[in-house]
C-alpha cells in the first residue's frame, strides 16, 4: 500500500492511528507512467495516483532518472496514438472494423483528440518558432502517400503471415 500509518495525540484527545500519503513511491511511478503511456495525459495520471501534477514537476526536475521515464512513456503512448490513427485509417479505407487492445487501459479516443496529441508531441519534438513549425509540417500528399505506403506494409506482413 502507499500509506503508511502513524500514531498522533494531541491536546486532551486519545492516541489514534493517522494514515499519511508517502508520495512517489516506486509503487506510484509505475502506475503514473503506465497511465501516461497509455493516455499521454498527465493530469489525469497523476489524479490516477491521487497525487498532484506540481508535485510530479517538482519530482521530474530533481530525478533525472524519473524524467527520462517519464518520457519514455510519452513516446510509447505516441506511437500508440499513431497505431491507432493509422488502423483507423486502414479500417476506413478497407471497410473492416479494427479492433483497440489498448481501448481497456486507455479509453476510447476521437481521431481529433489523437491528431492534437500528437501536434502537441511534434512541438516538443521538434521546437521552434512557428515560421519553421508551418514548414515542417507535412502536407496533405505527403500525409496521404506516408498512411498508403504503411497500410501497403500492414498488408505485406498480414499476407506473409497467411
Amino acid at each position: 500500500m502507499d500509506r503508511e500509518e502513524v500514531l498522533t495525540s494531541g491536546g486532551n484527545r486519545p492516541v489514534q492511528k493517522q494514515r499519511i500519503a508517502a508520495g512517489w513511491t516506486p509503487s506510484r511511478r509505475e502506475r503514473f507512467l503506465d497511465h501516461v503511456a497509455a493516455t499521454c495525459n498527465v493530469r489525469a495520471a497523476t489524479e490516477a495516483v491521487g497525487l498532484s501534477q506540481a508535485s510530479v514537476y517538482a519530482l521530474r526536475r530533481r530525478d533525472p532518472a524519473f524524467a527520462e521515464q517519464w518520457r519514455m512513456a510519452l513516446l510509447t503512448g505516441y506511437d500508440r496514438l499513431e497505431a491507432i490513427l493509422v488502423s483507423k485509417a486502414i479500417a476506413a479505407l478497407e471497410g473492416v472494423q479494427v479492433g483497440d487492445p489498448d481501448a481497456v487501459v486507455a479509453g476510447a479516443i476521437s481521431v481529433e483528440q489523437a491528431i492534437k496529441l500528437l501536434d502537441r508531441h511534434r512541438a516538443v519534438v521538434r521546437p521552434g518558432s512557428g515560421r519553421r513549425e508551418a514548414q515542417l509540417r507535412a502536407t496533405q500528399a505527403e500525409t496521404d502517400a506516408m498512411l498508403i505506403a504503411r497500410i501497403k506494409a500492414m498488408r505485406g506482413k498480414q499476407e506473409r503471415r497467411a
